[in-house]
């Protein structure tokens, strides 16, 4: 059921007093007038400025005082006698007087046996507690792939450009567009024809500029710009091999041809491996926008401020999709939620409110959340359906390495000289990849040191010494992550 039609039920099954969530009231107010479905209803708006306003319809008998007031607003639709819908803006400013609680639960009463119905727009669901059992709820959804293809033709069509873009990129522009409001993508559409004359290929970098501000506004989210692929990672052949099947699955072909969206992968291992990696390069080769959640900062000091501030942030990464949500060190933020952090059941409350959005939302929002101490993580994080798959990072393997190394090298020397990377990789085993691209940097640094000389092969094997890794200082907690990872999870390397 559509927006519409679920609006028209509600107010045919006796509802008189409706809360239409939105921040796009001009578009509400137009889709209402426009639709046939109310054409026997007269369309008033009363706001605080401008008292009444009429949109469509008759709106005999009702006065405007010289000064609106919220009091003669429920007085006149109390008064009046024809077939009408009263929407109410910012009205939801007033509910904090009493009076206007009363005067509007009273009102409600009356309407039921009348052909009024009071709509009060507002940008969030809260209402207070004294209505939460009279007003029906409905959320007004941001534009839909069908609704942004229809305009941005209509603007295609008004500019005449010689080129008009190919169903391909066409498709691409609507998909990069989801998640803004039509009011937003209107103005990006305008920027788009002022600053190019047309619409091509440049338009995705103004529309993915117009997300990165909208993610500024806030602080929990951070936009991280995509300069990362799969090439820059070294090994991770089965993890690089699925993300790459699914690199189409929040396309419009992949909806039409039934793929259901993906919620998103836990990727488990230890540090240093290419976790955090792969969320940049997979948003590389998704060309999807890249999001990092700081659970840190959800915390709050006041009651339900955490759960306030986690919810935000949920809205806002859904208002930016389809995108990438990335998560990490998972641990950190919800290691006391089994009870043993002390903090008053924060923990427990943020982490019920984000495994609740992981099952049911909608959004394109895919998550890809990362750890290295699953013994902190909740077992309920984990439990089958919440990721798509769990994927194990162990230690590279000799070919691994070999591949991190010449991946490595090319970045700090494009043209690269001869090494022996099979002699590298057999000098760094147990090495990480991180540990890998430190050993590289303190080469250079000593190389550096003595008379600014190029590093060589020997330099390299000279840091190997000088760094201890990470599976010499934690053996037994790697020996135990991999003993649980077995048979648990899927393996990220394609070699053990």
């Amino acid at each position: 059921m559509n927006f519409l039609d679920n609006f028209n039920t509600t107010i045919r099954s006796n509802h008189s007093l409706i809360n239409i969530v939105t921040y796009e009231e001009a578009r509400f107010l137009l889709m209402v007038a426009e639709s046939p479905l109310f054409k026997d209803k007269s369309i008033i708006v009363w706001d605080l400025a401008d008292g009444f306003k009429t949109i469509k319809g008759s709106t005999s008998g009702i006065k405007n005082k010289e000064r609106a007031d919220p009091i003669h607003c429920l007085q006149e639709v109390k008064k009046f006698s024809g077939n009408a819908i009263f929407i109410l803006r910012d009205f939801h400013l007033h509910f904090r007087e009493s009076i206007i609680l009363r005067s509007l639960r009273n009102l409600n009463q009356d309407l039921r046996a009348s052909k009024k119905t009071i709509v009060i727009t507002t940008p969030t669901s809260t209402l207070p507690a004294e209505l939460r059992e009279d007003v029906c709820q409905i959320e007004l959804e941001l534009p839909g792939y069908k609704e942004i293809e229809k305009e941005l033709d209509n603007v295609v069509a008004s500019t005449s450009q010689p080129n008009p873009p190919t169903p391909q990129l066409k498709e691409k522009i609507v998909e990069s567009t989801l998640g803004l409001s039509m009011v937003n993508i209107k103005n990006l559409f305008s920027r788009i024809i002022i600053t190019h004359g047309v619409i091509d290929e440049r338009a995705i970098e103004i529309i993915l500029h117009e997300k990165r501000s909208i993610i500024k506004k806030g602080e929990i989210l951070e936009f991280f710009p995509v300069q990362e692929s799969l090439n820059d990672i070294g090994g991770l052949e089965n993890l690089k091999a699925w993300l790459r099947k699914r690199s189409q699955v929040f396309t419009h072909k992949a909806k039409d041809y039934g793929l259901p969206a993906p919620k998103g992968i836990l990727i488990i291992g230890i540090q240093g491996t290419g976790k955090s990696l792969t969320a940049k390069a997979t948003a590389g080769l998704w060309k999807l926008p890249l999001l990092r959640m700081d659970l840190g900062k959800v915390f709050g000091s006041l009651l339900g401020e955490s759960e306030q501030n986690l919810r935000q942030a949920i809205n806002l990464a859904e208002t930016i999709s389809p995108c990438i949500l990335w998560v990490d060190e998972l641990e950190k933020a919800f290691a006391g939620s089994t009870g043993g952090a002390g903090d008053g059941g924060t923990s427990a409350r943020i982490l019920g409110t984000f495994l609740t959005w992981m099952q049911e939302k909608t959004k394109p929002v895919f998550i890809i959340a990362t750890g290295n101490d699953v013994a902190q993580l909740p077992p309920e994080l984990m439990r089958k359906g919440r990721f798509d798959e769990i994927f194990f990072v162990d230690l590279p393997s000799n070919s691994e390495r070999q591949a991190i190394f010449k991946v490595l090298l090319e970045k700090v020397r494009p043209v690269i000289r001869q090494f022996n990377l099979e002699k590298l990789a057999e000098a760094t085993e147990g090495y990480s990849g991180a540990e890998i691209e430190q050993i590289i940097y303190d080469a250079m640094f000593n190389a550096f040191d003595d008379n600014q000389r190029e590093f060589t092969e020997e330099d390299i094997l000279g840091s190997v010494s000088e760094i201890i890794p990470i599976s010499r200082l934690m053996s037994e907690k790697i020996g135990a992550l991999r003993t649980w990872a077995t048979h648990r999870t899927r393996k990220a390397n394609s070699e053990t």
